[in-house]
């Protein structure tokens, strides 16, 4: 038996591993004890990953479809012959239509490949058409800060004197963060941390806080600006910091005049004095960081404006990269003056001439995450940190356009798609019509990389299995988001004819004219590459499992400013305001609520909240029977307080019908707790049934639970910053569904 030192990639926090393999199997799996990160702790996913990996759904060879989409008829075919197919039509596609006819789409971090795509995308001549959920989780932030400050921020909790958990829930979300925070907690000689919980949602994390602001959903931009408002009107500000390190604070303290604590109350449903001391409480228990969930990223009209109010927050009261505070990250690993290559780098942004650029969809009107925002932001990055500002994620597409686009082919046509490690009739808004673009005719080629027959995947024209993270090896730097390098080596051959994605784009390339820009043969060669300036081995490197810079740095700014055009935090955002938009934050209601639509209240009286983590599972995976995690969830649940539930009859446990004003219900499971406010329910996200039948039209029961089916999507309702669209704060009824 041979131990192999991997790292788990069933989310982004890649805890180190040691797989035993006995005659090529995995045999068993434990958490690596010396990983400077994980320290030995793996959660239940990686727990039960040999039941995953060997579960018998499990993909092992391509699939041509050769009947209807979402028929259900598949002939097996080896994976060269469906990469020689797949390039010809891709090629005669290209020829006919440009190479903007493509569009991929993505999912939750599963790859430290989408440099690959990237790259893949750049030579073909495509303007980063990306369609991907990233946009409503946290990439979207990324962006917002990038502008604010040229650098993501990220919470310093190991360090701080109080951590706000804002729309976040640790517990169930970020688990090795929670173990980190929890110690603090329980510290009960000396707890020297303050827990500000903003949620409608009393969650298992808020239960420790000691403040909680149950807002009404949707009014979180309300509440950051009555917080900016009340540490400028008290003083409670680093004067010292704004006068050196930031741009626009006269501006700023014009703009928050009107968000005074009675107004936030009335916008937020808080008490006005609970909007004075939380404020208070932020602002003198320096340092302090903000732990950002997902939830604000899905408002869709004042999204951005939510991470904009946060970041002014940090900046005022000089949390910004400092110990305990809101720390500058994503600057190049060094060791000994030494630079790992970025994720950057292997991009080729360069190879996507300004022309093609301007092709991006919706670039004219979603700008900041397009090349119109990138081209402002990356002078400043580059001559900063010495390597290119990334791609990636930066670049995304708003997925309502893209569907509507595949329909209409306006204003062209979008002919080919390329599905990697993602679900977008789970994740998507509007489900019919994502499944409408995806069986209509005008989509020519739709190929999609998976591990499971998913809904997706049932819709492709050819499906492709992808090697798992037990099957190939690890160098990531999460997207060139933090100052470090997670690795892991392969711990078993793929099975079957399985391949890593970075396989199939360099397969890909290589048919379509791009050999000579992929000379790595395998990722062993991409990582040896990517480390060689180091200085250290492969073997070295697998070794130390996470590769740390010597020690952590706070106050960067002192030595080179901030990588923005004015080379301070922009409060008042130039880079914003050079794009057309208001370059200061401010406050409006959701596309759908009491207030902007009361005329829907009698009907749909409830505030739907869809979405929020739940262990084990994560997103749209581990659905299926028989691994060990949907036997510990198996139902898709909606969480109602007792009172509500009361007065519409229905029980704990009761089966209830979700129904909003796009005419369409869902069912889930009730589940009654007093720690959600009165008028609002939540339900989970992304449910589908593998156990279900695959063709249409169950498609795994796709449509019965699935949360997409009741959101909205109109391009009028997205953030006009960036495209991200409503998950949140809609209006609903519920109802008990009948025997």
């Amino acid at each position: 038996m041979t131990i192999k030192k991997a790292a788990c990639f069933f989310c982004h926090n890649n805890c180190g591993v040691l797989v035993y393999v006995q005659d090529g199997k995995v045999a068993k799996i434990t958490g690596n004890p010396d990983h400077p990160a994980s320290h030995g702790f793996i959660c239940q996913r990686c727990v039960n990953a040999i039941k995953w990996l060997y579960h018998p759904d499990q993909l092992k060879h391509a699939l041509k479809r050769i009947g209807a989409r979402g028929e259900g008829k598949w002939q097996q075919i080896p994976w060269e012959q469906a990469l020689d197919e797949i390039a010809e039509k891709l090629s005669s596609l290209k020829d006919k239509y440009g190479p903007e006819t493509l569009i991929a789409a993505e999912g939750t971090y599963r790859s430290d490949h989408f440099w690959a795509r990237s790259r893949f995308l750049n030579l073909f001549g495509n303007p980063q058409n990306l369609i991907c959920p990233g946009m409503i989780c946290f990439c979207n932030d990324y962006t917002i800060e990038m502008a604010m400050l040229g650098s993501l921020v990220l919470d310093d909790i190991g360090k701080t004197k109080c951590v706000v958990l804002w729309g976040a829930n640790p517990k169930e979300a970020r688990l090795t963060r929670w173990r980190t925070l929890k110690r603090r907690i329980d510290n009960k000689d000396k707890r020297d941390i303050k827990v500000i919980v903003v949620d409608p949602l009393i969650s298992d994390s808020a239960a420790y806080a000691d403040m909680c602001l149950q807002l009404r959903p949707g009014t979180d931009g309300a509440l950051a600006l009555g917080w900016i408002h009340v540490i400028i009107g008290e003083g409670l500000y680093d004067r010292e910091f704004v006068d050196k390190w930031t741009y626009g604070f006269n501006k700023l303290i014009e703009r928050v005049r009107e968000y005074t604590p009675q107004r936030v109350a009335e916008i937020t449903g808080l008490r006005p004095e609970e909007i004075v001391q939380s404020a208070r409480l932020y602002a003198t228990s320096r340092p302090a960081c903000i732990d950002r969930g997902v939830s604000t990223d899905q408002l869709g009209l004042n999204s951005g404006r939510v991470e904009q109010a946060r970041v002014i927050l940090g900046a005022i009261t000089g949390n910004i990269d400092a110990p305990g505070g809101d720390f500058m990250s994503g600057f190049p690993l060094e060791i000994d003056g030494k630079r790992l290559k970025s994720d950057s780098e292997f991009e080729l942004a360069d190879r996507c001439s300004k022309e093609t650029r301007a092709k991006m969809i919706g670039a004219d009107r979603f700008k900041l995450m397009s090349w119109g925002s990138w081209e402002i932001v990356a002078p400043h990055y580059e001559k900063q940190r010495g390597v290119p500002c990334p791609n990636l994620h930066y670049l995304i597409v708003p997925t309502p356009l893209a569907m509507r686009q595949i329909i209409t082919e306006k204003p062209y046509p979008l002919k080919a798609m390329i599905t990697a490690a993602s679900n977008p009739v789970m994740w998507a808004p509007n489900t019919p019509l994502v499944l409408e673009a995806l069986t209509h005719p005008n989509l020519e080629l739709h190929v999609v990389l998976e591990y499971w027959m998913t809904p997706t995947a049932q819709l492709a024209d050819y499906v492709l299995p992808a090697a798992s993270w037990l099957e190939r090896p690890l160098c990531s730097t999460v997207e060139d988001w933090t100052t470090l390098a997670f690795g892991g080596e392969r711990a078993i051959k793929p099975l079957g004819d399985r391949h890593e994605d970075y396989q199939f784009w360099r397969a890909l390339g290589i048919r379509l004219g791009q050999e000579e820009y992929w000379p790595w043969k395998d990722l062993e060669e991409v990582v040896n590459d990517r480390i060689a300036p180091l200085g250290i081995s492969y073997e070295e490197f697998i070794e130390r499992g996470v590769l740390l810079p010597p020690r952590q740095e706070f106050k960067k700014y002192e030595k080179n400013g901030f990588a923005t055009p004015t080379g301070k935090i922009e409060l008042y955002s130039t880079v914003f305001e050079k794009l057309g938009y208001d370059p200061l934050p401010y406050y409006e209601e959701p596309p759908e609520s009491p207030v902007r639509t009361p005329e829907l209240l009698d009907e749909y009286p409830l505030i739907l909240n869809t979405g929020g983590r739940f262990m084990p599972q994560f997103h749209s995976e581990h659905r299926q029977w028989g691994i060990g995690l949907r036997e510990s969830h198996p139902d898709p649940l909606v969480t109602i307080h007792p009172e509500t539930a009361g007065k519409l009859g229905i029980r704990n446990g009761d089966w209830v019908f979700i129904e909003t004003a796009r005419g369409r219900r869902i069912k889930q499971k009730a589940k009654l707790t007093k720690h959600i406010l009165p008028n609002v329910v939540n339900a989970e996200a992304s449910w589908w049934f593998p156990e279900r039948p695959g063709e249409l039209p169950s498609l795994f029961g796709a449509f019965e639970s699935n949360v997409n089916m009741l959101t909205i999507d109109e391009p009028d309702t997205l953030d006009p910053l960036t495209g991200g669209w409503c998950n949140r704060a809609m209006l609903c009824k519920v109802y008990k569904m009948e025997e």
